[in-house]
């Protein structure tokens, strides 16, 4: 037999030892198992109403089936149906009560539902099992912020980014929650290293929104404004975020343009006593002074104890000459606890009868 005889031989021999057996594997794959896989490639497309019927076509073939029943109450979360998806989640733990999965997410039902004692309890048995997940510490994070513990939300995020550095949603919550305890420069980096990470075509406008008022608080109001013109774009009626744009805008003189969003803010929502004082305050800017009165006028009946209105009324009633006017609109502010009216007083009212 010569050589090319030989390897046909062996091929052919080896084709039947390994080709049966594949064919076997195959056939031995459980019916539940090709249909879930199945639905996977779906899901990766998150194709979740073709991936649903595949998983509910394997649970016919074994109810017990796990994996199915877990990415159905997943494909139910995501489509906002928590009901079904608390469903799927308990008859997951049914059958395997250490499927930690199923408790973090059962945690984050509860959540949503605002039964933060009932969610408590999930993410710490899920924690329990399983303490290196960075979904389950944004997860208790979140609980922790929805619950005003701001500081202490503050390791799981941390250790969640160790983990996952890339971590958008946490990267924002500690954002959030550094904005709450006023630690701004923080906030900024952090919105800012989520704002990085963003696909350009799925921007999370709210973060531009709040870095812009991070910037607001610390006096960046050509950054405040940059990142206000962004959020505005795709929240036009936003009244909050017109009228902080418009404070940054008499920040940087431009008082015109801080009347215009005011004017829409306005619109929206007519009896805001913050939006006329803050027109009021533009419009003196302009030298509009009768208008400026007006509206200032107008704030302080909305809120008669509006201790910023009195101010930038008395501003301008001492830029038209009445200084009596202003000082009595200062000494209304002192009284309602402003300390700016009481140095304003010493510098502009003694002698004053």
């Amino acid at each position: 037999m010569n050589k090319n005889v030989v390897l046909i031989v062996w091929l052919v021999f080896f084709s039947f030892q390994l080709f049966p057996q594949e064919v076997r594997d195959s056939i031995n794959i459980p019916e539940e198992q090709k249909l879930y896989e199945k639905a996977l490639k779906f899901l990766d497309s998150l194709k979740y109403s073709e991936a649903e019927s595949l998983l509910t076509d394997a649970l016919k073939k074994n109810k017990k089936y796990i994996p199915a029943i877990m990415k159905l109450g997943y494909i139910k979360l995501k489509t906002k149906d928590l009901k079904s998806s608390e469903k799927y989640f308990k008859t997951a733990l049914k059958y395997d009560i250490s499927q930690w999965e199923a408790l973090k997410y059962l945690g984050k039902i509860y959540y949503e539902n605002k039964k933060y004692p009932e969610s408590k309890k999930m993410l710490d048995s899920a924690y329990h099992y399983e303490s290196q997940d960075p979904e389950l510490l944004y997860f208790r994070a979140q609980l922790m912020v929805a619950g005003k513990a701001y500081k202490e939300a503050l390791q799981p995020l941390n250790e969640a980014l160790d983990i996952k550095p890339d971590y958008m949603e946490a990267l924002i919550l500690k954002a959030e929650i550094s904005y709450h305890i006023k630690q701004f420069n923080e906030c900024i980096k952090s919105i800012t290293q989520a704002i990085d990470k963003m696909p350009a075509n799925k921007k999370d406008y709210s973060a531009y929104k709040l870095r812009a008022k991070a910037y607001f608080e610390i006096g960046k109001f050509k950054n405040s404004i940059s990142d206000f013109n962004v959020y505005l774009e795709a929240n036009p009626t936003d009244e909050e975020a017109l009228i902080l744009r418009a404070s940054s805008k008499i920040n940087t003189n431009d008082f015109a343009s801080a009347i215009t969003d005011l004017d829409e803010a306005i619109k929206i929502n007519p009896k805001n006593p913050v939006s006329y004082n803050y027109r009021g305050a533009a419009k003196g800017g302009l030298n509009k002074f009768k208008d400026a009165l007006q509206d200032l006028d107008y704030a302080i009946q909305l809120k008669f104890d509006y201790a910023s209105a009195y101010i930038n009324r008395a501003a301008v009633k001492y830029a038209i000459k009445d200084r009596r006017g202003a000082c009595k609109d200062l000494e209304k502010a002192d009284a309602l606890g402003d300390s700016m009216a009481y140095q304003l007083i010493q510098e502009y009212c003694k002698g004053m009868q």
